[in-house]
């Protein structure tokens, strides 16, 4: 009874705690963030299944637990319902309609009071903290949690380097680690995760925050140097049940060496597959793709479809009618009133098959985008989208924005990009702090068809100078502090919309290793899916984002590379467009202003096919359910 009053005053308080997410980041901190649902298949109702996403976003001093999760969300292009109150009840089209509940662990415990209260002002959110969203169907008893138990002991611990001696065993409280490297990473898992774990060196210093050593850190040891992991410390929950008292580990550290490197060997860093040894090539990857569901939602299916020249008129009626249905259903083309992107992609996804977006079924899905605060609202990656969207099947007129409100243009877009770059050459979604491969993968798709115009073409090589300088020697990239497929997407989009050969240009080759290479890494063959991580669970959105990218070297190993270069006028602004124009990809446009040689040397106006078109990456879907606020009956943790 305890626990449960405690949990309707947390609800409270985590509603009323719920702050901005823009703030000033705190330097070079980040928590890690993960997605998952491993518990409802997609044949019982899942719009999705496995890991959505799992990736580190920077945090603010002003953060707590959940906004940083709301900020992830958004970085993915993906969506939730119910943050802002407090609780959780749908991410991306998954939620309690399907009868289940979102459950949230902070550092793998599922905390007694709601997100929230963990903040950066108060120590409780610091960096490497990681905060991880499940998808339950009975009350968490499927996630590891049991709220009545009383259980200290751990289940299991792992380490990423040494041997423990002896094998480990719940009751078995002190051991020795075998240890031939000079840092180890510790995970130790609770058999009752409502109980937190911490890890902690030499000392046991559980009443002082931010001592602890989280378990995305390395931890620097040498010879005689004691792990101490502790459970259910009473410094650590708000409440403590009856009969619970807590139980502390030792580990002493046992090094096999004194000369201990830190560095990996020349051959440890080589030692990923390359591209022969998988026996994958880009031609094998169009053979294996298809899409599951021809209906919105899945934009990204429809995009790389139509560049893999495997569209067919099925499809395309399919995805049609499903689009018309759901616009239908809102009344308005502007499907989001916060996010831009959402406009943007499903405006791409309908001109690559060729529809009239100025006027698909009495929708104009430009029209939201004519009002320029509204698409940098989300910041760059706004931008990105808008642009991509207007230069897709070369749609030159850009609506006229409504009640004075600040019209968009191509160069507005453009200067929005160009001012957003890094003085590393590189972009990231949190401008200021270090630049993002993943970002600047999406610049270069925006900038792609402006790339021989004189104020474009300097960021369009400092970015290309950028990428090749943070290649890692197995050809992948480092995304918010891990290796990830998608940042390897990105690239290889980016760079072939620039019609580089990613498999033979020696800029972005190391150590005889290319981006596709990297990104074969993460190639689950026997579902013909990515994932996030190596060796790691397949995902949608990291699926999504490999074969888009392939598509575009598809595109790109078949001469289709080339793009329109722009030239922005007063006659391309127009609240309709021009009759001239039309929107079957195989005609031209009339324009009858002439270039500006002095910012586009390129003449060519012929409208590109639905082949040859810039598409936005849309990160995953881009579904807005109408999910129930899902109040929960248990406890506020089920943020």
């Amino acid at each position: 009874m305890k626990r449960k009053i405690l949990s309707a005053v947390s609800a409270v308080a985590v509603f009323m705690s719920m702050v901005p997410v823009y703030a000033n980041a705190v330097d070079g901190q980040k928590v890690r963030v993960i997605v998952e649902n491993n518990t409802l298949s997609e044949e019982n109702g899942a719009s999705w299944r496995g890991v959505l996403f799992d990736n580190f976003v920077d945090i603010n001093d002003d953060d707590n637990a959940l906004t940083a999760f709301a900020r992830s969300i958004e970085r993915n292009g993906c969506t939730q319902s119910g943050a802002e109150f407090g609780f959780v009840s749908e991410i991306n089209g998954l939620g309690s309609e399907q009868g289940g509940a979102w459950m949230a662990t902070l550092d793998d415990w599922f905390t007694d009071e709601g997100l929230s209260a963990y903040s950066v002002e108060n120590g409780k959110l610091s960096d490497g903290d990681e905060i991880h969203f499940m998808y339950t169907m009975n009350w968490g008893a499927d996630l590891g949690y049991d709220w009545m138990s009383t259980d200290t002991t751990l289940a299991d611990i792992k380490f990423n380097y040494g041997t423990l001696t002896p094998e480990f065993d719940p009751n078995i409280t002190e051991y020795t680690l075998e240890l031939s490297e000079n840092t180890v990473k510790v995970f130790p898992t609770a058999s009752s995760k409502s109980f937190p774990v911490k890890i902690y060196k030499n000392e046991y210093t559980a009443d002082k925050i931010g001592t602890d050593f989280k378990r995305n850190k390395d931890i620097e040891v040498s010879d005689g140097d004691t792990i101490i992991i502790g459970v259910a410390n009473s410094n650590w929950m708000s409440y403590i049940p009856d009969g619970v008292t807590e139980t502390v580990y030792k580990i002493g550290i046992n090094s096999k060496s004194n000369e201990i490197s830190s560095e990996p060997s020349q051959e440890e860093e080589i030692s990923e597959p390359s591209v022969d040894e998988n026996k994958i090539t880009v031609d094998d990857l169009r053979n294996k793709y298809s899409v599951k569901d021809a209906v919105y939602g899945n934009e990204w299916g429809i995009i790389t479809l139509n560049k893999f020249d495997l569209l067919t008129d099925e499809i395309k009626d399919s995805y049609t009618k499903s689009v018309k249905e759901y616009l239908d259903s809102i009344g308005t083309a502007k499907i989001s009133n916060t996010r831009s992107t959402s406009v943007s992609g499903i405006a791409i996804a309908l001109s690559g098959i060729d529809k009239n977006i100025y006027d698909f079924n009495g929708y104009n899905l430009l029209e939201p985008l004519s009002d320029m605060d509204y698409v940098i609202n989300q910041g760059v990656n706004g931008a990105i989208y808008a642009l991509m969207a207007f230069d897709t099947n070369a749609y030159y007129y850009i609506p006229k924005a409504k009640d004075g409100a600040n019209q968009t243009t191509r160069e507005k877009l453009i200067d929005e990009i160009l001012n957003a770059q890094g003085k590393d050459g590189g972009w990231t979604f949190d401008v200021g702090n270090k630049s993002d491969a993943d970002m600047t993968g999406m610049a270069l798709q925006a900038l792609a068809p402006y790339k021989d115009r004189e104020n474009v073409k300097p960021s369009i090589e400092k970015a290309l100078t950028f990428l090749s300088e943070n290649q890692k020697d197995n050809g992948g990239y480092v995304s918010y502090g891990a290796e990830d497929s998608e940042s390897c997407s990105q690239v290889i989009a980016g760079l072939s919309m620039l019609d580089i050969d990613v498999l033979s240009d020696e800029r972005f080759i190391k150590n005889g290793n290319t981006v596709f290479n990297a990104l074969m890494r993460y190639y689950n063959e026997d579902e013909n899916a990515f994932s996030h991580t190596a060796n790691g669970e397949s995902n949608a959105i990291s699926t999504s984002q490999a074969f888009y990218a392939v598509s575009v070297m598809y595109q790109q190993k078949n001469g289709k590379a080339d793009k329109p270069v722009f030239q922005e006028t007063e006659t391309s602004i127009s609240s309709e467009p021009s009759k001239e124009i039309s929107v079957e990809p195989s005609k031209t446009v009339s324009q009858t202003t002439s270039q500006d040689s002095s910012s586009n040397n390129n003449s060519n106006n012929t409208v590109p096919t639905g082949d040859t078109q810039n598409f936005i990456l849309i990160f995953g879907s881009i579904i807005i359910s109408a999910s129930a606020v899902f109040v929960l009956a248990r406890k506020k943790k089920e943020d």
